[in-house]
This record gives structure tokens, sequence and C-alpha cells, in this order.
């Protein structure tokens, strides 16, 4: 059968709408397209950056540093978990040592924490005494485990602690109750903990090979692995990985949702640029605003949809953000709120507001209050706050003040509307939970649903 290759503009069309790692993919294995997949813009539906990994839709790019060890070493499951992940996600020195990059950038690198901050050490004097403290009580705890199975000893038949290093005798009793494999697992694990340090002091080398693993998962679970010499810093591998996934494009990136990463350094291609629609996992970004703002292109804002994490004392200031602010869905998660929060949401300008929490009560009078500010402050057409409410008691008091302290309310089974005038409502009501047909809501246990929103009356 003959066959003949795409024309120019027939190839541009179909790479548009390629999914993007098969794009990817296929550019890398025929350099004679890789020139023109460089000039059609990139479209991806899900992208997650982190320092080691990339995720691209449904693929998961994992660098990490995977030791292979000696025949005849024992490896404790603590390193084989790592090495079943895929490596650790940092550098090793020659003794074994963990080694941060954190104080290093290149061009293109997104530095998302503190610099100034000096990274944690994992070879001092103090992280080997703490090791070897926690070895001798995973030890002394075994002890008393098989004490105890033997003769039904308790731990107040042991002899007084002489040596302060071990813990006291609550903590023995905790660590007892775990299983025997798992002290045993933990004693490893503390003992391969302690050998870098012994290697450095006799200039040892640990019995184990270094290798850089990149694995590709997609779905969740089909796995592609390649392993290279380890000759250069995991995070100029992360920079090359990066390269080769969206270096050289003359185009913004198309992205549908982002998800946010935080506390670490992004290492991509110089120019790298997205532009985004909804903004997820957003925790605490306001001191690297600047540094988020310099990948994301400008065309992005109003964002649809931003997604953000605020408890007590974190995230707070991220309301002030203009990105947050101007996003026309506001999805909060949190398991302890800021007190006042609801009080917060009635000065941000946002359209709809989902609020997901847990092991929190609002009470009566805040969602209240915020239902009066909607129609004292006028709020537009179209504004919308959605609760999970675990209790059915705690609407149906919320409607009853309502319809008892608001002008001219109007009251059903489950539902109270207000007239705002100019021919504005606003509707307090609530359903069922498994009714609910907002698909960004999600339930997490809770058996009802409250909205407040503001609708044109027909």
């Amino acid at each position: 059968m003959n066959t003949q290759p795409l024309r120019y503009q027939s190839l541009k069309v179909v790479l548009l709408y390629m999914e993007a790692n098969v794009r990817i993919k296929i550019s890398q294995r025929l350099p004679t397209i890789s020139s023109t997949e460089k000039l059609v813009p990139l479209r991806i539906r899900n992208l997650s950056l982190n320092s080691t990994d990339t995720s691209i839709n449904d693929t998961k790019y994992f660098l990490g540093v995977y030791r292979v060890f000696q025949p005849d070493e024992i490896v404790p499951k603590s390193v084989q978990d790592k090495n079943d992940s895929g490596g650790v996600p940092y550098d090793l020195d020659q003794y074994g040592f963990q080694v941060s990059s954190n104080k290093i950038l290149e061009a293109g690198d997104v530095p998302l924490l503190d610099l100034n901050r000096e990274p944690r050490r994992y070879d001092t004097d103090l992280v080997e005494e703490n090791e070897k403290r926690s070895l001798r009580n995973y030890e002394a705890a075994l002890a008393l485990k098989n004490k105890s199975m033997n003769t039904e000893a308790t731990v107040e038949e042991l002899p007084e602690n002489g040596n302060q290093d071990i813990a006291n005798n609550a903590l023995l009793v905790y660590l007892s109750k775990d299983s025997v494999e798992k002290l045993n697992e933990g004693i490893l694990s503390h003992r391969h903990a302690l050998l870098p340090f012994h290697y450095r002091r006799h200039n040892l080398t640990p019995p184990y090979t270094c290798y850089i693993q990149l694995t590709v998962t997609t779905k969740g679970t089909e796995k592609h692995i390649q392993r290279y010499k380890y000759t250069r810093s995991l995070y100029e591998a992360v920079k090359q990985l990066n390269a080769i996934l969206f270096g050289g494009r003359q185009g913004v990136i198309q992205v549908r949702d982002f998800k946010m990463p935080c506390f670490t350094i992004l290492r991509l291609p110089v120019g790298f640029k997205i532009r985004i629609k909804c903004m997820d996992n957003v925790i605490e970004i306001s001191s690297q605003y600047n540094a988020i703002l310099s990948m994301i292109d400008p065309s992005s804002f109003p964002l649809d949809k931003a997604t953000i994490f605020a408890q007590i004392d974190i995230g707070v200031n991220d309301f002030h953000l203009p990105a947050i602010r101007s996003a026309k869905v506001l999805k909060i998660y949190g398991y302890s709120f800021a007190p006042g929060l609801l009080e917060l949401l009635r000065t941000l300008p946002n359209q709809t507001f989902i609020l997901m929490y847990s092991v929190i009560t609002v009470q009566i009078d805040e969602y209240f209050a915020l239902a009066r500010s909607c129609v004292n402050d006028k709020r537009p057409v179209g504004t919308c706050y959605l609760f999970p409410i675990q209790k059915e008691e705690t609407v149906k008091e919320l409607l009853k003040w309502i319809k008892t302290r608001m002008e001219n309310p109007k009251r059903t089974k489950r539902c109270v509307t207000v007239c705002m005038g100019h021919s504005n409502r606003l509707e307090i009501y609530y359903v069922p939970a498994k009714t609910h047909s907002n698909p960004e809501f999600d339930c997490l246990g809770y058996e009802w649903v409250l909205t407040i929103r503001v609708v044109r009356v027909r």
C-alpha cells in the first residue's frame, strides 16, 4: 500500500490535537518532525511539577538515585522500599549522606523556597547521636517484646534505666507494641543510617553502586525504567529531563489544570511558560508569588478556578493575592480554619466559593452573617457559596434565623429566599450530598450541602 507523509500544515494540525506524552515520544524518535513539533503549541490537561518528578496527564516521570547492593549485603526494608519506588529523591555523596542542592540555581530555575535558609544537614554529630539513641530504643523495645512473649513480664520488671540515651519506659512500651518483624526492620534501618558515619570515619566505600533511575509510570500502573551512570547530580538530570519535555518551544504551553508545587526548586528550561486555566494545591505561596508568576503567562488570569489550602496560621495571606482573588471559582480546603474565615470571604470578589473541610464546626451566626452581607452589600448575580454540612439540624436552624431576622423572606421546606431588589434575590437552601450536581464539590463524608447564592428573578 502506498503511503504519503503528512504535509506541513496537516502535520501541524495532527500534532496540535495529539496527546502530549505521545507527541513528545514521537518527536524524540523522529527527529525529522522535531522542529515542527516545537512550533506547534503543546496542550496538556493536567500538569504537576516537583523537585524530581514531572507529571503530564496520566504519565509521571520520576528521577531518583537507585542503589544496587552487593549480593552478600542485607538491604533494610526502608532502603528496598525507596528502590522499589524509583530511588531516593536527593543526591548521595561518596559515603551515602544525603546532599542538598537547594543553594544551586541555574538559568530557568524557579525557586519556591527561602534561599537564605541553610539547608538541613544529615552528617552532623547531633544526627549521629540521635540515630544511635533511636537504635538503642528499638533494641531495648525488642528485648522487652521477647521477654514479655516468653515470661509475660512487664516493663516494670526491667532494671532501672541507668543509660540516659535509652528512652523512658513509656516509649519502650509504645515501641514494643509493634511486631517483632517491625522492630527488626527499625533496627536494620537505624543501623543503615549510621553506616555513612562509619564509612566517612574510616574513608570506606559503601557496598553499593548508585545509578540515576528514570521511572515513567503511565496510568498509575505501567512502568518503564531506565538507569544511567551516576556521573551528574540529580538536579542536573531533572533539568535535562524537563528540557526534553518542554525546552525549545516557540509558543506558550497550554495547561488546563496546573498543580502547584511548594517549598522546592523547579529545574526548568529557559523560557518555560505556561498558560493555565485552573491552579490547584495552593499552599502558602505568598513569599514565592513573584517566582510563580514568572512562569505563568499573564493571559491565564483571571483563572477559572483556584484551589487553596488554608488553616490556622497557614495560607491565610494567600487570600490577598490577585491571582486568588480574581479566580472565578475559589475552592478552599482545610482541617481547622483560622477564626473569621467566613468574615474574610465576605470581602473577596470571587464569584463562586466552595469550602471543603473536616473536624470543624461553623457557627450558625457565621452563616447568617454571610447571608445578610450578600443582601446588604448587593452581591452580584452569580455569587455562590457551597458548604458541606454534617447535621441537618444546623441548616434547619439557619433557615429559621433567616426567616425570622431578615426582611420579606419566603420559606419552603429546605429553602428560604430573600428579595434583594433590582430583580435579584438571595437563595439559601440545602440538599442531600448524594444528589448534589456540582462536580467540584467533594462531600468528604458529609450528609448535606448548603448553598447560598444570588440569582436573578425570572
